[in-house]
C-alpha cells in the first residue's frame, strides 16, 4: 500500500475557501481502480499554513493510472485562484511498511 500526500501551503484569509473547494469536488478518485482512502488534514495549531491531502492506494501504478485518467482530468479542472498559495504544493508518496493498531477517523 502507499500513502500520496500533497502539502499546501495556504495562504491566510483563504483556508475556508480551500477547504470547500475540497468539500465540492467531484469524488471521481473514489470509483478508481486500487483507491482506498482520501483525506485532508488541516493545521491542529496556528503555527502553520499547512494543509496536506493524504490518498491511501494498493500500488504506486494504481496511483498513477489515475493521474493519467480522464477521471484526474475532470477532478482537477477547476483552478484556484494563485493567491491561496503561498507556494507550489509539494508531493510526497511513500509505500506503507509497518502499521500498528486500527484506524478510524471516527471521534
Amino acid at each position: 500500500m502507499i500513502v500520496v500526500q500533497n502539502r499546501f501551503e495556504i495562504a491566510p484569509g483563504y483556508e475556508d475557501e480551500f477547504v470547500e473547494r475540497f468539500s465540492e469536488r467531484r469524488g471521481e478518485v473514489e470509483s478508481q481502480p486500487g483507491f482506498r482512502h482520501f483525506q485532508l488534514l488541516s493545521p491542529a495549531t496556528e503555527d502553520t499554513g499547512t494543509f496536506v491531502s493524504m490518498s491511501y492506494w494498493d500500488s504506486l501504478s494504481d496511483y498513477q493510472a489515475w493521474t493519467e485518467s480522464e477521471a484526474f482530468e475532470r477532478a482537477h479542472d477547476r483552478d484556484a485562484p494563485r493567491e491561496m498559495f503561498e507556494s507550489h504544493p509539494t508531493l510526497e508518496i511513500h509505500e506503507v511498511e509497518l502499521e500498528a493498531g486500527q484506524f478510524t477517523t471516527d471521534a
